[in-house]
């Protein structure tokens, strides 16, 4: 199982000498295994991610997405995701509703002639399938998923443990923890997992007058992987005001606060941020 980041900061795009290493597109994950492929969020990072898509070929296939939530950093590449275009293209979302909206309700609302000259999802050329969330799990790709919703200010995110031949991943973004610990539902989420990809958008300086923002910081994400008893540690959903040098800050921090055999990095977007998973 291969993981590719295509996007890793939070609220907006990032740009700017200070970003370039990391990356400064909103959230989007790649998630492989031979031919299955997995897309997590659709943030800016997907534009980039759509069009390696098609030069793959891959709109012979289909294409399944699990959106964590509809915040705009998180669905705001969908209107620019190449592979909605292209008639031979076939898409499943897995999303969660809205403030009272299904998922497909809220991604027409985005092409909205507001917005956009596209004015409707009826515009689009593939052919679209939605599924809502549920605390169920179901079976995508050739990938075991199970969801969990997350307290992310006066709302939630989704969760997602993805389980393959290779391993499990687990993907926990745009989570606060309302106390300042991760609760028993995350550690159990992620309970022995090979890798936890989780938010880091603050240090624990700056959390307590940031805590009703539904983020966490990365003392809350190492704790919820030492408790969980995981293998390695991915910080994401990096601030846009942070620096790359912040974010290597952060990852030294976490790894010397850890348990010995934790691994932690920072998420990386492009081919220097793949992960491989592999079964022992």
């Amino acid at each position: 199982m291969k993981i590719r980041f295509w996007g890793v900061r939070g609220s907006f795009v990032a740009a700017g000498a200070e970003v370039t290493r990391y990356g400064g597109n909103t959230p989007c994950v790649e998630v492989t295994e031979g031919d299955n492929r997995l897309i997590l969020d659709l943030g800016s990072g997907a534009i980039p991610l759509g069009r390696a898509l098609l030069a793959d070929g891959a709109q012979g296939r289909r294409i399944s997405i699990l959106l964590s939530h509809t915040h705009i950093d998180h669905i705001m590449g969908f209107p620019f995701f190449a592979p909605v275009f292209h008639p031979k293209a076939s898409l499943t979302i897995y999303g969660p509703r809205g403030a009272g909206k299904r998922i497909e309700s809220v991604l027409d609302d985005s092409l909205n002639p507001d917005y956009s000259p596209l004015f409707s999802i009826a515009n689009l050329s593939a052919k679209l399938e939605f599924h809502e969330l549920s605390e169920k799990s179901f079976r995508v790709e050739g990938f075991d998923i199970i969801c969990a919703p997350m307290p992310h200010a006066r709302t939630v995110s989704w969760a997602f443990r993805i389980r393959s031949g290779a391993g499990t991943v687990v993907y926990m973004t745009d989570v606060g923890y309302p106390g300042g610990s991760p609760g028993k539902s995350a550690v159990a989420l992620a309970q022995d997992a090979d890798i936890v990809i989780h938010d880091a958008t603050f240090s624990p300086e700056e959390y307590p007058q940031r805590e009703k923002w539904g983020h966490a910081s990365w003392e809350h994400a190492l704790a919820l992987a030492e408790r969980a008893g995981a293998k390695k540690l991915v910080l994401f959903h990096h601030s846009t005001d942070r620096t790359d040098d912040e974010v290597d800050r952060f990852v030294v921090l976490a790894r010397e606060a850890g348990p010995k055999g934790l691994q932690v990095v920072g998420a990386m977007e492009g081919d220097g941020g793949e992960i491989e998973v592999r079964s022992e």
